[in-house]
């Protein structure tokens, strides 16, 4: 029998979040491009400048993790509906 899912699931063998998918070929020259230009950025900015970039990084990777999971929430919630109409009763003719 394939792995049971809640089993895998309970004992953090399932990490939805750590799926590496940010590490596909046309995000990783984004994700280099936007380290260049933050750095850049740094070394132009001083001491206030940089406290506020960095609570702008720190907000927007909040931001994104509520709507990663927000994302997740919804696609496992469509899931669970196709599911649910596929094991539907067929009408009888």
């Amino acid at each position: 029998m394939e792995k049971d899912i809640l089993n895998e699931l309970y004992y953090g063998r399932i990490v939805p979040w750590e799926n590496g998918n940010d590490q596909t070929p046309e995000l990783i020259p984004v994700k280099e491009q936007v380290s260049s230009d933050i750095e850049h950025l740094r070394k132009w900015l001083d001491e206030e400048g940089n406290r506020i970039l960095e609570r702008i990084l720190d907000n927007s990777a909040d931001l994104e993790t509520h709507m990663v999971c927000e994302g997740f929430k919804d696609g496992f919630r469509l899931g669970v509906q196709l599911t649910a109409a596929g094991m539907g009763s067929r009408k009888q003719s």
